[in-house]
Order: structure tokens, then C-alpha cells, then sequence
């Protein structure tokens, strides 16, 4: 009875230790059902603007890109139809739950092209190192490490590839009340700066979010 004992308690202690490393891997982390009906609500889908957005990219046939954080996958049909059936279009979350719903997407859209990546908290385990594109949309922010993720990324990338990050200006979106999930341009400039990424376009797209290009 004692051992039992002894099994349950280091049991229930590594589940906590468990719990804690997710939540500080992930900040303001929730289940993906519940992430869904955010991510997929009306008013936020018909403010995304994501044609304008994949067209903002210049994305060419035969392009692989990296949808770093795909949830639901909203972006995915747009991008994979951008890069044609040529290309490749990465959905990566670190929660595969998403996964199932990203595949009805491409599913009823008739896009092949679009494959599901389990990544890592610290890494986007991307089965390539040829991306073009690594695409972070209202994403960077939910990452704790966010400086050692963008080295990591940068290792993805083909020498004249880019990341695109889209985020709330400081203050404007809806954490304004929570510092730790604000990322502002110029946190984000140093970081990518430490990955080897330099600044290549600043898109002016939105009144309240930046929309970001870095290049090797």
C-alpha cells in the first residue's frame, strides 16, 4: 500500500510539472475546440482580410510555406492555392486536434497540398529545410521563448527566404490589459536581428496590427 502510495504522489507530481511546462510554453493556452470557436467567430474572420493578405505575400507557384500556429486553419486553402499544386503549404500547431479540421478544409476546397505538422513548444519541427515563407498570423505573441523559436524557424529557411509576422501594434489588440501577450516591433526587431533576420518591408495594411517581412 505504501508503494502505491509512493506511485500516485510522483504520479500526480510530474502531471503538475507537466501542466506547468505547457502553460509556460504556450501562454493564455486552451483546448482546441475552444480556440476554434474564436478563431473561426464571424466578426474576426470578416476583419482578417486574407485574400489581401496572401496577395500582400507574392507568392509564387512551386513556393513551400510554413503556417507556424495554423489552428483551424483559415489560411490554409488561400496559401495553398497561392503556391499552386506545386508547391507546399506546412500547417503547423502544436496541437493536433486543430488537424482534423484543417483536412475538412483542404478536403472541400480540393487542395492536396496541405500537410499537418505536430511542432514543438521551442522548434516548428518542420519535416524541410527549403521553406520560402514562415508566416506567423496573431501567433508570435502565445509564444514564451519567442526569441530562441525565431532562430529556430530561421533554420527552416532557404537562403532567400522570409518570415512574415502579423500582430497587434502595443496596446491595440485585445491583451492590451495582458503585457506578457503583446509583442511590439521593436522586441520583435531584436529578436529577429539575434536570428540572423534582417527587416525587409513594413506592409501598412491595418490600423491596429503591423504586418512584418524579414529576410536571411
Amino acid at each position: 500500500m505504501r508503494n502505491k502510495r509512493i506511485l500516485i504522489f510522483f504520479g500526480l507530481f510530474a502531471f503538475t510539472l507537466s501542466l506547468s511546462y505547457l502553460a509556460a510554453a504556450q501562454l493564455a493556452s486552451r483546448p482546441a475546440e475552444d480556440w476554434a470557436k474564436t478563431l473561426e467567430s464571424h466578426d474576426r474572420v470578416a476583419n482578417l482580410k486574407m485574400d489581401e493578405i496572401v496577395a500582400k505575400l507574392r507568392l509564387k507557384p512551386g513556393n513551400t510555406v510554413a503556417d507556424i500556429g495554423a489552428g483551424s486553419g483559415l489560411f490554409e486553402v488561400p496559401l495553398a492555392k497561392a503556391v499552386s499544386s506545386a508547391g507546399k503549404v506546412y500547417a503547423e500547431d502544436i496541437d493536433a486536434g486543430f488537424f482534423p479540421q484543417i483536412k475538412r478544409k483542404a478536403d472541400e476546397a480540393h487542395v492536396t497540398n496541405v500537410q499537418t505538422v505536430l511542432g514543438k513548444y521551442t522548434d516548428p519541427n518542420l519535416p524541410a529545410k527549403n521553406v520560402d515563407l514562415v508566416f506567423f498570423h496573431d501567433v508570435l505573441h502565445h509564444i514564451q521563448d519567442r526569441a530562441g523559436y525565431l532562430k529556430s524557424v530561421a533554420g527552416y529557411l532557404k537562403p532567400s527566404g522570409r518570415v512574415v509576422v502579423i500582430d497587434y501594434e502595443q496596446g491595440q489588440g485585445p491583451h492590451k490589459d495582458h503585457p506578457e501577450l503583446e509583442v511590439s516591433r521593436e522586441q520583435l526587431g531584436a529578436w529577429a536581428r539575434d536570428a540572423g533576420l534582417k527587416q525587409a518591408e513594413d506592409v501598412k495594411m491595418f490600423p491596429d496590427r503591423y504586418f512584418l517581412v524579414y529576410s536571411k
